[in-house]
């Protein structure tokens, strides 16, 4: 692009030169140098992300989950982003989260947990394993989610809190 100014009224006339080496660059060209000089200068990427999985926990299901224990495990890094949320914590109440934990510890909390793929709602409960720090959604899990809708060992389940309806979503991801 080359700049004329125009003497009469102090604007700058810009243009368009197709043959020019910058323009011969393609989209994807552009797009990718603009990328990386936003990661040299700034430290972050700038690209442009068209897909965010919502699908926060994903669990490849084994025979613990399918037995007759009656419970789902669940570790405590795929949760813990999540398990604020679900529990309704805010940072303005230190005292009443650290009694939510201490109760999530003993007995758990009821979270409701809709099935997007047959739209059923059920509920669980939502405890940690104090001696694992791992979480366990326990209750009808076997009845309402094993034996209801076929489950396997090596089907691959997602979860993720919907903030929106105040409960866990659950679908099959991948069939074994």
């Amino acid at each position: 692009m080359a700049a004329e100014p125009n003497k009469n009224n102090n604007i700058i006339n810009y243009k368009y030169n197709p043959s020019s080496s910058s323009s011969r660059k393609s989209k994807s060209q552009l797009l990718h140098s603009n990328n990386n000089n936003s990661i040299m200068q700034w430290g972050y990427s700038t690209a442009l992300k068209l897909y965010d999985d919502p699908w926060k926990i994903k669990k490849v299901l084994t025979a613990s989950d399918l037995g007759k224990l009656n419970r789902l495990l669940l570790s405590s890094n795929s949760i813990e982003s999540l398990i604020g949320e679900a529990l309704g914590h805010n940072n303005n109440h230190i005292d009443q989260e650290e009694e939510e934990e201490e109760m999530m510890n003993r007995v758990g909390k009821i979270v409701r947990v809709c099935d997007v793929d047959t739209m059923s709602m059920h509920e669980l409960v939502l405890k940690r394993w104090a001696s694992f720090k791992n979480y366990v959604m326990i209750g009808d899990w076997n009845q309402d989610f094993v034996k209801r809708r076929g489950l396997k060992k090596g089907d691959e389940i997602g979860l993720h809190w919907d903030s929106y309806n105040n409960c866990f979503n659950f679908s099959l991801l991948k069939p074994a």
